[in-house]
């Protein structure tokens, strides 16, 4: 089991899974029976380039770190997973003593349950966690946090990738609260009239009309893309309109469950049939609606690749999993796996095929380091996490420090303190966020 004081110190940092759903890291760390610890370079999600460029920045740190972090789990195998396309980076991990696995270029590679299987030959349980299986695993940003933890840094940055419709496309690291258009504007402007941001990567982030939003722990990518392609259609969608047009269009093809990254490695997750319980209430059962907590959101399932009737399942289980954590209805999955489906092989969506369906490859471009960031405000989010958002313990008007903690998690609840990203003073305080006015010099 990880040493206490290592926990305290992970914990302390306000160290979080960059990406996904920000699950809190000291969590994951702390239990025993690990026997390989992953760590998830795949970049997954098309037009990012963060974890090609932390390789290129700080691999000795990030090697050092995985097997500090390995040997305290007690890991017998320490693996980079990294796409053998990135022939430069792996070069430069092994020479830094890193082992790596190197991974065929499809999507999504990057999620963690088919990560897992693809390094280890394990199939995480249905509803399961990678624990479960002896495994842990982190992203290339996660781990670089937890290096720095260990040095009692706390998570005051994030590494953000600027690309699709700009000038000059690159990879910042910003302090965290920075406002999105700032950054926008650093890369050189938006190239095409009335775009809509992508808060993340295409496939899996959210779709926003203006930039005028705040990064967070979680954030690797602002991505400027046409209003008028087929992502934000179906991005942009009310969830109702899809659910009322499956009960007319959907034709039960089965198209979507054939595509579905977690159908093809074993799960029972069948999209057509949520699709058709939805559009029929009568057909609705727990066995069939309880397959939405599967989902990993890849959106392959979506008109983009699977649905020929340009549907988008992937939102309405979005739909059904919001609906079942708020009402904090638990299912039990029991089914024994029988592992990949034979036809996987032939089913992998490549990944440069599928940015000439998204229509995003003249924006497929690698992005360089740019350097740091100093705004002069900050909007730091008080909910960075899974769990209960933090609650603030600085007033207005008070001057903070750099890596100072300026809100704690709520007593017995899941989550990780904040920071304050800049040294300043405190322009404003709520429930869901404080606004830092950076101090000069």
């Amino acid at each position: 089991m990880i040493a206490p004081d290592l926990l305290n110190k992970v914990l302390a940092a306000g160290v979080v899974g960059a990406g996904g759903a920000g699950f809190p890291t000291h969590v994951k760390l702390s239990a025993d029976g690990v026997h390989t610890y992953l760590v998830n370079g795949a970049e997954c999600e098309p037009l990012l380039r963060n974890n090609m460029v932390l390789f290129d920045e700080k691999t000795p740190f990030l090697v050092e770190t995985a097997y500090k972090v390995g040997a305290i789990l007690g890991a017998e195998k320490v693996l980079f997973c990294v796409k053998r396309k990135h022939v430069s980076q792996i070069d430069k991990l092994r020479l830094a003593g890193a082992d790596v696995f190197e991974m065929d270029d499809y999507y999504p590679a990057g999620d963690e349950i088919i990560l897992i299987q693809e390094a280890t030959g394990l199939t995480v349980p249905e509803g399961g966690l990678p624990l479960q299986v002896g495994v842990v695993v982190n992203n290339v940003e996660t781990l670089y946090n937890l290096g720095r933890a260990m040095e009692d840094a706390p998570v005051i940055r994030t590494w953000v990738t600027v690309g699709g419709a700009v000038a000059n496309p690159g990879v910042w690291s910003v302090p965290i609260g920075t406002i999105a258009s700032e950054l926008v504007a650093l890369a050189g402007g938006e190239t095409i009239p009335n775009p809509v941001y992508v808060d993340g990567g295409p496939m899996t982030g959210t779709y926003r009309e203006s930039a005028e939003f705040s990064l967070g722990k979680r954030s690797n990518g602002i991505l400027v893309i046409p209003s008028d392609s087929a992502l934000v259609r179906y991005e942009t969608m009310p969830v109702e309109t899809i659910i009322r047009q499956a009960r007319y269009a959907c034709c039960q093809c089965t198209q979507c469950t054939m595509v579905c990254s977690r159908h093809l490695i074993g799960y029972e997750l069948e999209p057509h049939k949520v699709m058709r319980a939805m559009a029929y209430p009568e057909q609705r059962t727990p066995e069939i609606l309880k397959m939405a907590m599967l989902c990993s959101d890849c959106n392959l399932c979506s008109g983009l690749h699977g649905c020929p009737m340009q549907l988008s399942p992937r939102r309405v289980n979005q739909l059904l999993k919001a609906s079942f954590r708020e009402k904090k209805v638990k299912f039990s999955f029991d089914k024994a796996l029988d592992g990949p489906d034979e036809n996987r092989p032939y089913r992998l969506l490549p990944s440069k095929r599928l940015v000439r369906r998204i229509g995003l490859t003249g924006w497929d471009v690698d992005c360089p380091f740019m350097g740091e960031y100093a705004p002069l405000r900050v909007d730091i989010a008080m909910g960075q996490h899974i769990g209960a958002p933090c609650i603030p313990i600085v007033q207005v008007g008070q001057e903070v420090s750099e890596g100072q903690t300026i809100g704690v998690v709520p007593e017995g609840a899941l989550g990780a303190p904040v920071h304050s990203s800049v040294n300043g003073s405190v322009e404003s305080v709520s429930d869901s966020s404080v606004v830092i006015k950076a101090r000069k010099g």
